[in-house]
């Protein structure tokens, strides 16, 4: 005979969850795991190495204006600059958005030519050695569309074309039509991790994190801290690890501290045998969640001393760019701090049981309604500075040609100024790091800044994107191991714009 509970007993069935239940579940969402993914058994460790690719997004959220991120210096600038409302000046021209044309960093790319922002020396060294790549207009897609298309009625245009929700959400999941909570790297993973990865951990890490782009049916993002700290002495360098419970570290218990006795009292919540589903099931997860941040974290080589990286980044003691240089007041420390991180969990592949990765960074403050000329010039000095660390630890731990880094963003930005900043718009240009990237050059097709171009919709001159975001995406799917076949699992519109099997999506990956 079923016995009929109370609401009162029914919660006190479920104490596990109601005692301790925000840190509990703060650390579920923080680190859901790929148990309910079948974990095959790895290759030899040689295999390992050998085969170990990881993909690492780079999110500029806010919307980047990437039009002074890549722009003519030829004989184009003319038209580029007439577009932006004239060269920048602080005195003379405070609106105007173009930037000199002796100020450009040259590419010296045969055709248009194109050239870089000038605080990206950096990546522009990169890219002249084969390492970086460049991509023109690239955007949400329903279908390919004309000029005459976007003013006829009827044509698919992505849902929420110049919302920043909206938009992010369709660069996170690649569906322009409709609202979705699971990502292109999620759906990836599903595929990928239980035949790659040795299950313990998620390849999906995140230095964010939850987010809609690691987010997969049976995979979530494993979130990961990143921070800088000072010794005794003086010195600073980038720590890190697992995120774990708050106030909770076994090597506390027997002190009367706080944190020994959250830590006893949590160790006895899930130590104990439940015999309701529900009530063994809250207990077991958060003790493989708990158990599995301690492997992370031990897994890593250490931050400082013996087996640590030799490289330097920025905001650490031994990093540079003058003589009046303070490492802790370096605007770039958080970035480089996340992308050291980075390599850190790539150099414990092996000891975490890793052949595929995914990591996701979100660089927010691009929404650049104002100031656009000081504040770009800013943070594409911290991007090219921590990226050029980035490569060469990467370099230095022998994965520079198994790791690719890609940008991304809500959008681009209008042309024209709206007083000394840009408005939302679409289309945006980005670039691809790594050592497996066919580098030097840009792909993709740079339109016409004209704002009578053939790729212009709007008086404000907003750019139809000539490369989708699934072709962008299609090409490092390919690349990390999704099979041509699974293509469209992954990304399901794109048989839109790719078949797969055939010619590479945009060629600027080494398949």
């Amino acid at each position: 005979m079923n016995k009929v509970i109370s609401r009162r007993e029914f919660i006190g069935q479920a104490s596990c969850a109601a005692v301790g239940g925000t840190a509990i579940l703060s650390t579920l969402l923080n680190l859901r795991l790929a148990g309910s993914a079948a974990a095959q058994s790895l290759p030899p460790a040689g295999a390992d190495t050998e085969d170990f690719r990881a993909l690492v997004c780079l999110f500029f959220a806010g919307g980047q204006d990437s039009y002074n991120m890549l722009m003519p210096c030829g004989a184009e600038h003319a038209t580029y600059a007439t577009t932006r409302g004239g060269v920048h000046d602080d005195v003379t021209n405070p609106g105007g958005l173009a930037l000199a044309q002796n100020e450009i960093l040259s590419l010296g790319n045969s055709g248009l030519l194109l050239g870089i922002h000038p605080s990206m020396t950096g990546l522009r060294s990169l890219y002249s050695r084969g390492k970086l790549a460049m991509v023109a207009n690239v955007g949400t897609l329903a279908e390919r569309i004309t000029k005459a298309q976007y003013n006829t009625a009827g044509t698919k245009l992505p849902r929420g074309l110049y919302s920043h929700s909206d938009q992010q959400q369709q660069w996170h999941t690649s569906m322009p039509g409709e609202s979705r909570g699971i990502g292109w790297a999620g759906r990836a993973a599903d595929l990928l991790h239980s035949t790659k990865n040795d299950g313990r951990i998620s390849m999906n890490l995140s230095l964010a994190g939850n987010n809609v782009w690691q987010s997969g049916n049976t995979l979530f993002p494993y979130s990961v801290s990143a921070s800088a700290s000072s010794d005794a002495g003086g010195v600073y360098t980038h720590t890190g690890g697992g995120v774990a419970l708050s106030d909770y570290d076994n090597a506390t218990i027997g002190d009367t501290s706080r944190t020994a006795t959250r830590t006893a009292a949590v160790n006895n919540l899930l130590g104990l045998q439940y015999k309701n589903l529900l009530e063994s099931t809250c207990s077991q997860n958060p003790r493989g969640s708990i158990d599995n941040s301690a492997f992370f974290s031990a897994a890593l080589p250490p931050a400082v001393g013996a087996g640590a990286l030799m490289t330097t980044f920025p905001g650490e003691t031994g990093y540079s760019i003058d003589a009046a240089y303070v490492p802790d007041a370096d605007p770039a420390r958080t970035l480089a701090a996340q992308l050291k991180m980075i390599v850190r969990s790539v150099a414990a592949r092996d000891t975490l049981g890793l052949r595929r990765q995914t990591f996701f960074l979100n660089y927010g403050g691009w929404d650049h309604h104002d100031e656009v000329i000081g504040n770009q010039a800013r943070m594409l000095d911290i991007v090219s500075r921590c990226l050029v660390s980035f490569y060469a630890a990467l370099e230095e731990i022998g994965a520079q040609n198994q790791v690719t880094l890609f940008t991304a963003s809500d959008f681009g930005r209008t042309l024209t100024s709206n007083g000394n900043g840009s408005d939302h718009a679409w289309g945006g240009n980005h670039f691809v790091l790594g050592g497996a990237v066919n580098g030097g050059l840009v792909y993709g097709a740079y339109p016409d800044l004209s704002l009578t171009g053939s790729s212009i919709v709007t008086s404000r001159g907003v750019t139809i994107p000539a490369l989708s975001v699934d072709e962008y995406f299609g090409e490092m799917a390919l690349w990390l191991g999704v099979a041509p076949g699974d293509l469209g699992a992954v990304l399901p519109r794109i048989g839109n714009f790719y078949t797969p099997g055939g010619a590479r999506p945009v060629g600027f990956m080494k398949l």
